[in-house]
């Protein structure tokens, strides 16, 4: 039985704390008139390359010079929202309240790259606007059936995380589980075995080898690499 997510709810600061994120179940696909926009194709591997990077030396170091979050500046930064950021994440989360508009969530999808795209041009994509986002995005697309893409985006905000915090913190334990949640609903061998190699990996160093997780994803693995009988 899979387990059902809430809806985050209320839009404020703190709804960019993520501190308790959760979302619904899998819904229908998006109205394909409205275009689609997938991951980075690079996501998994970015995540792997930082979860290495945090084994050999504080998370600190992984956050590139100039990056919002490396100066005094982070506290004004995250309490002074972008104006009309607000409403326009408002507008977003409203959409996702309701994903039987596939045509909603569709348009939501598109406004949510929208927001990716400044947020990332305005604070770089070691910024938590930035990076809750696309956890946005990877919520859009679980919404719309597409686990592949949602496994790849949160693989990949995972990565942004331990770059930010640290492997153990709690917003990288929590993009690393929507990551596992997302992976487990893919069903075709073509996108299970290489989203599931880096996610394993990632796992290992968020919530260790001997995890429930990491054994779990391992064991997934196996069988989907078995040869046909």
């Amino acid at each position: 039985m899979h387990q059902h997510f809430r809806p985050w709810g209320t839009v404020s600061p703190e709804f960019w704390a993520l501190t308790d994120p959760s979302w619904p179940e899998a819904g229908p696909a998006v109205d394909p008139a409205i275009p689609q926009q997938t991951a980075p194709r690079a996501s998994p591997s970015a995540a792997v390359e930082k979860a290495e990077s945090v084994q050999n030396g504080p998370a600190a170091e992984s956050v590139p010079q100039g990056s919002a979050l490396t100066g005094p500046a982070d506290a004004d930064a995250e309490e002074q929202m972008p104006p009309g950021l607000h409403d326009r994440i408002a507008s977003v989360t409203s959409a996702l309240h309701n994903p039987e508009d596939r045509h909603g969530l569709g348009l939501a999808g598109v406004e949510a790259e929208k927001l990716d795209q400044e947020l990332t041009l305005k604070y770089g994509q070691y910024h938590p606007y930035t990076v809750n986002t696309r956890e946005l995005r990877g919520w859009i697309a679980h919404l719309a059936g597409d686990s592949g893409t949602a496994a790849r985006w949160y693989l990949h905000t995972t990565g942004l995380q331990i770059a930010l915090y640290g492997a153990t913190h709690t917003e990288t334990e929590g993009s690393v589980r929507r990551a596992i949640h997302t992976w487990q609903q893919i069903k075709d061998p073509a996108e299970v075995v290489p989203i599931g190699g880096d996610l394993a990996k990632v796992v290992t160093t968020v919530l260790g080898e001997d995890s429930d997780p990491a054994r779990s994803i391992r064991a997934r693995l196996a069988r989907y690499q078995q040869p046909p009988q």
